[in-house]
């Protein structure tokens, strides 16, 4: 059908050739005609080749050096398998054939890792995973809303970290935590070194305890520097409204981003700090 397509002499018949095609097979017009004109390849039956399972001879043995060494991932069992499966076959643990240590030492990291992913790890649930279910729960307890457009009252505070990683974010480097009052414009900043949510706890009561006026609600985002128990027992114990933004709509915050931009980025600028020295 491309050979009759590119010796057509005309429009019409080239698209008498595509509505062929398209009636015959049922490919998308626009995919007949990308392959017709030799801007992709034309898709053939992509079946899937059935390999036989390897290494399942050192399958058990694999298994059980994995639960010796406590369940590591691929990464770190793999360069000490074949060497703690020999000490464990010198104390009777496993037994080693010439084939089951030719299987170990031939196994590759990525083959190990699909092995570990369907076998179950009998070590229970970590701190991680509870910290998850926790941070998730907290986080359902706090409203999601944003301020009324014309609020009135001032005390209304808009919270957010500004980071100052000079575009890495590995390690750990400076903050500054800034408060802005929707109403009154007011605004404060303060310099951290991290963001654990003690220090950014202790920072945020250094601004609020010097507020000139009352504040009555406390407005942030989603990270976790602010969703954690100091705060919200912290609004709670004093009567704070204590709101937070939808995910990834900056403009729920609008009042303290444009204060980060004119006190914070042109001021301090886009630079690295992450010693004691800098913060201060």
């Amino acid at each position: 059908m491309k050979s009759r397509y590119l010796k057509a002499k005309n429009r019409a018949e080239k698209s008498s050739i595509v509505d062929e095609i398209v009636k015959v097979v049922g490919y998308n017009r626009k995919y007949v005609l990308q392959v017709l004109n030799g801007l992709v390849r034309p898709s053939g039956n992509n079946r899937t080749r059935k390999r036989k399972m390897q290494y399942l001879e050192a399958a058990p043995v694999i298994q059980t050096v994995w639960r010796a060494l406590d369940y590591p991932c691929a990464e770190r069992l793999h360069p000490v398998l074949l060497e703690t499966a020999d000490k464990l076959a010198k104390h009777g643990y496993v037994t080693l054939t010439p084939l089951i240590r030719s299987q170990l030492s031939q196994i590759s990291r990525t083959t190990l890792g699909r092995r570990l992913s369907k076998w179950l790890s009998e070590k229970p649930a970590g701190k991680t995973t509870r910290s998850s279910k926790s941070f998730s729960r907290l986080r359902s307890e706090i409203p999601l809303q944003t301020y009324d457009w014309d609020e009135q009252r001032p005390g209304a505070l808009e919270i957010d970290l500004v980071e100052h990683n000079g575009g890495s974010s590995l390690g750990q480097f400076a903050y500054t935590l800034s408060v802005v009052d929707i109403v009154t414009g007011y605004s404060r900043r303060r310099a951290i070194l991290g963001r654990g949510q003690q220090v950014v706890f202790q920072a945020l009561q250094y601004i609020l305890d010097a507020w000139p006026m009352k504040p009555w609600g406390i407005h942030s985002d989603n990270g976790s520097e602010f969703m954690n128990n100091h705060l919200r027992r912290y609004c709670k114990d004093r009567g704070f409204t204590f709101t937070r933004s939808r995910p990834y709509r900056k403009n729920d915050n609008a009042h303290v981003e444009q204060k980060n931009r004119q006190y914070v980025r042109e001021v301090v600028g886009y630079e690295r700090y992450d010693t004691p020295q800098d913060v201060e």
